[in-house]
């Protein structure tokens, strides 16, 4: 009985009888180039780059699970060993239900719009997209930072959406706009770039980090060691280069 005991505890104890770890990652990803499907079906991009680096460095099996974007945090906090790497950006309510790393990427917020919306190489304001899409709606994926930034003025005329490359495709008809970080609207505008184009909204540089159980310490303080040396030696930007040019 003791032995049988022993090997079921084997079972749930990741470590301690040799057994493989693994990390539950949680991605939304419809976020090119931070996380998107390739044509293979497969979940890709910069930061599943960054985890499977982690991953091997660390010694953890990785997980990947493609979720809607707002329950990521919500998945975290069920898990000691589950991770939120979805392009997300540090802000305080979500510090206030999990731990983040170090900041590994920034981002601006960038509206999409069809092309002649605004004049080439504008920064735009909140106001500006507002009055610039008339009786049309302002598309926004929800639970971000971008929504946040639309709604708080401008709840009344912000539809949500699952993600921004889902709702670009109603730009024209239900929708004036879309807005998200720089580098997914750069890859929509870009894809479609006889109808669309983007701009930079003046507001302020949003830094990405990924998001742990409130109760990871030790394990964010390894993963944050891997981040620094990913940093220090190009690595990240490499990702960023590969994904945003369809590699």
């Amino acid at each position: 009985m003791m032995s049988c005991l022993t090997a079921a505890a084997c079972c749930f104890a990741f470590t301690a009888c040799g057994g493989e770890k693994t990390l539950q990652v949680y991605t939304n990803a419809g976020f090119a180039p931070f996380e998107y499907v390739n044509d293979k079906g497969e979940v890709v991009g910069v930061d599943i780059d960054v985890m499977n680096a982690i991953g091997k460095e660390l010694g953890y099996k990785v997980v990947i699970n493609d979720i809607e974007f707002d329950n990521i945090l919500t998945e975290v906090a069920k898990n000691e060993l589950a991770v939120g790497a979805a392009g997300m950006s540090k802000k305080a309510s979500r510090d206030e239900v999990a731990l983040a790393s170090k900041v590994y990427a920034t981002s601006q917020q960038y509206v999409i719009a069809p092309k002649g919306t605004f004049a080439d190489n504008a920064t735009v304001t909140v106001e500006d997209i507002a009055t610039a899409v008339g009786t049309k709606k302002i598309g926004v994926q929800k639970g971000t930072t971008g929504a946040d930034l639309i709604e708080e003025d401008y709840e009344s005329i912000t539809i949500e959406y699952s993600n921004a490359i889902v709702a670009s495709q109603d730009i024209g008809s239900t929708l004036g706009a879309v807005v998200i970080d720089e580098l997914p609207a750069k890859q929509i505008a870009g894809a479609d770039s006889a109808k669309l184009d983007c701009w930079k909204i003046d507001a302020e540089m949003e830094s990405y980090v990924l998001y742990f159980n409130l109760k990871a310490t030790e394990l964010v303080a390894e993963v944050n060691k891997v981040l620094d040396k990913l940093i220090s030696e190009g690595t990240i930007g490499q990702y960023i280069i590969n994904h945003s040019s369809g590699k």
